[in-house]
């Protein structure tokens, strides 16, 4: 299963020059080249399976 990471995990991942690179989107299960829209994705499933784990 890839890694879910979190929207500031996401930003802080990008290179000098602003993008991700292959290595890392496939760490996340993003297919190379990556469709547009993918951060939007990737923020949204997180987000679901935060809603999914509520502290006891």
């Amino acid at each position: 299963m890839p890694v879910l990471p979190s929207p500031e995990e996401i930003y802080a991942a990008r290179t000098e020059k602003g993008a991700w690179t292959r290595a890392t989107l496939a760490e996340w299960g993003i297919p190379w080249p990556p469709v547009k829209g993918w951060k939007d994705e990737l923020i949204a499933r997180w987000e679901a399976a935060q809603q999914n784990h509520t502290p006891r």
